[in-house]
């Protein structure tokens, strides 16, 4: 084993480790937040007092403050009783939330991942038996790593090929779903055109996120 890969290793086992110290002491706060809680409730009962303050040692201290939600059921009620001053003390703000399709298909045009052109060509390049074909294009779902090994499965390809016809076949999959949605939506302008837009109308900005599945 390389120097790099020990290292690596050493590195992941001590990810994991420190990931099970800080679910046991994610555990213990949340047991110790109960308890202030339950202390709280019962020396806050039948009194006008908000928070709760209880020392420790020094300067250490825990503040438990009572905390009201307060959520509208019917805002047109609301209106009505308040009338004029309604204004003043209702705001309402539109609050626009996109899918996760909608995210995958924003993010795929702005980063521009995808290439013009049609699956079923791109498969009958790759083989001209018909059967092949059949199941390639049952299989094929522009997930890199399933398209992968299905390439190499059924069309027989090496890894290295089936790896680059899987990328090219998400390209094209992300091509041919943009067309659809834009065919259904009533665009009327050519594709181009609503890339441009799309490109204009978002941000999207890319960050890594580290994760670790641990050892029963």
């Amino acid at each position: 084993m390389s120097g790099t890969a020990l290292h690596l290793r050493e590195m992941v086992d001590e990810y994991a480790e420190l990931t099970r110290q800080q679910t046991a002491i994610k555990g213990c706060l949340e047991a110790l937040k109960a308890r202030f809680e339950k202390q709280a409730m019962a020396d806050l009962k039948d009194t006008k007092r908000k928070s709760a303050v209880y020392w420790g040692s020094g300067q250490n201290r825990v503040v438990v403050q009572m905390a009201k939600s307060v959520k509208p059921i019917s805002v047109t009620m609301l209106n009505e009783v308040l009338g004029n001053v309604a204004g003043d003390f209702v705001k309402q703000e539109v609050k626009i939330t996109l899918t996760e399709p909608c995210k995958r298909l924003l993010a795929m045009v702005f980063q521009g991942n995808y290439t013009e052109g049609r699956l079923e060509e791109l498969i009958q390049g790759i083989s001209s038996d018909a059967k092949i074909q059949a199941t390639l294009k049952k299989k094929l779902k522009g997930r890199w790593e399933k398209d992968t090994a299905a390439l190499m499965q059924v069309a027989g390809l090496e890894e290295q090929q089936a790896s680059d016809c899987a990328y090219l076949a998400a390209e094209v999959i992300g091509w041919e779903w943009l067309c659809q949605v834009l065919k259904a939506g009533g665009w009327s302008g050519s594709v181009q055109e609503a890339i441009e837009i799309i490109r204009s109308a978002v941000i999207v900005d890319e960050s890594l996120k580290v994760g670790i599945e641990l050892e029963n």
